[in-house]
């Protein structure tokens, strides 16, 4: 009676159960991965997925729940996509893996960046990052400086994508008020800055052979007004030719003076 009441008397049992529950599993395999879906953008990441995923996994399905959800994070932080596997029945599954929304071309702290609309970034020089669908946005290029209190040096950036670690609402702000502009497809660049505690935005637009550059900044105009203005005499220089400096920081008037020959990059040489 002793022995029936022991610790290894209910180990003993719990391994017979185990070993017979196990035993009929491997008959029956009633726990198996019954459906499974990928919706994918593109093939190679599927390819992706069946590589990361323990193939075990596929003969019981409640481990595959977990298994999908850590390649789901792990492709999430290897490549601009996002991933997310959904139940459709007993034992029956769907992953969606997306491509991101590039949204930004950033360059921040010696390295040139892709925000996604997701709010997710990633070294566009990181080649392992890279996927045929994804078309990276060419310009305007946003330049920001580390000292702008959007980042720190102090820390070092994670390899692969990974959520935003700057602020992008001045940029967004920015976009909101300019994108639809006439002038704005022109433009190559942009650097944020600040001025008397306000965003300096230096705009470097190019049509043609001319060459502009522009400075805006916050609390100095009304919107509709700066871009009536700006309208109205980037028109004129663009019938007259050259390259022109543009400023826009004044109260109520813009400033228009010849640009060096110095300071073009080389397209009105």
């Amino acid at each position: 009676m002793n022995f029936l009441k022991s610790g290894r008397f209910r180990l003993i049992i719990c391994v017979i159960l185990l070993g017979g529950f196990w035993r009929l599993y491997e008959r029956h395999v009633w726990m198996s991965l019954r459906g499974f879906t990928i919706v994918v953008d593109e093939p190679d990441i599927e390819k992706r997925f069946w590589d990361v995923l323990p193939e075990g996994y596929i003969r019981f399905w409640p481990l595959f729940i977990r298994g999908s959800f850590g390649v789901g994070d792990f492709l999430e932080k290897t490549l601009p996509v996002s991933a997310r596997t959904r139940i459709t029945g007993f034992g029956s599954f769907t992953t969606d893996i997306r491509l991101l929304s590039p949204w930004l071309l950033v360059e921040w702290r010696n390295a040139v960046w892709c925000v996604s609309r997701e709010g997710r970034m990633w070294n566009v020089s990181d080649k392992n990052t890279a996927l045929r669908g994804l078309e990276v946005p060419k310009r305007p290029l946003w330049k920001i400086p580390s000292g702008l209190d959007l980042g720190s040096e102090k820390f070092p950036l994670p390899s692969g994508v990974f959520p935003l670690v700057f602020s992008t609402d001045a940029i967004e702000n920015f976009l909101l008020k300019f994108e639809d502009s006439p002038w704005f497809g022109d433009v190559s660049e942009i650097a944020l800055d600040r001025r008397a505690g306000a965003e300096l935005f230096k705009i470097v637009l190019l049509r043609g052979r001319q060459e502009f550059r522009i400075l805006i900044q916050e609390g100095k105009y009304e919107t509709q007004d700066i871009i009536m203005a700006l309208g109205h005499v980037l028109k004129s220089l663009f019938n007259e030719g050259g390259n022109y400096y543009v400023d826009a920081t004044y109260d109520n008037k813009i400033v228009v003076s010849d640009l060096p020959l110095s300071d073009t990059i080389g397209v009105g040489r």
